[in-house]
């Protein structure tokens, strides 16, 4: 996608923005400052009334802060001509009970079949009419409980004598600190609990 800059009512050069998703239905477009940031080595000035988008020391385009506290980008796009390569997304699956069960966060299939009839949902459409499938293996995996540790016939009497310890990790996303295990105590004497965590 290309977009004109206006910074203070002057028309600066095309900026390219890639990686863009196109969604009709968005009434605007949202932007990631942080992606700049991090990967083209952009600079961003913040005041009350503007931010200033700038790699290399020069005001590259602008973004002007409205009243509700957000920030607009100042300058027009350029419409995407029939050569230009673009997607949109589609769904390659049958429209059927299953898949909405499964969009609808696995909800029941009485309820997604009340929602298609009454037309509580606009856009429920059925590719076909076929009974699901009323085994669902992510339903029967979250509705498993798992049975009770049997009851231990003794216990410390003592603080520190016995010390009940779980390790989970290492986890897919690190936390702010850079930390990706966690691991936490319990005294059998005390019921105290305790925990930290680790990188």
């Amino acid at each position: 996608m290309v977009f004109n800059p206006v910074v203070g009512g002057m028309a600066l050069w095309p900026v390219e923005f890639s990686r863009v998703l196109h969604v009709p239905l968005l009434k605007n477009n949202l932007f990631a400052p942080l992606f700049l940031t991090k990967h083209k080595e952009f600079e961003i000035h913040i005041t009350s009334k503007q931010m200033d988008f700038q790699r290399g020391g020069k005001t590259l385009f602008c973004a002007r802060v409205h009243s509700d506290n957000c920030a607009y980008l100042s300058g027009s796009t350029e419409p995407l001509s029939e050569s230009s390569e673009s997607a949109n997304w589609v769904s390659t699956v049958p429209l059927t009970a299953s898949l909405w069960h499964r969009r609808c966060c696995h909800h029941d299939f009485a309820d997604i079949a009340k929602m298609h009839k009454d037309a509580l949902v606009t856009g429920m459409t059925f590719a076909s009419s076929e009974k699901p499938d009323m085994v669902c293996e992510p339903c029967l995996a979250g509705k498993m409980r798992s049975n009770h540790f049997p009851s231990s016939p003794s216990r410390s009497t003592k603080p520190l004598e016995l010390i009940h310890s779980d390790l989970h990790g290492p986890l897919p996303v690190p936390t702010r600190e850079g930390y990706r295990y966690w691991i936490t105590f319990i005294d059998d004497a005390t019921s105290y609990r305790g925990g930290m965590k680790l990188k």
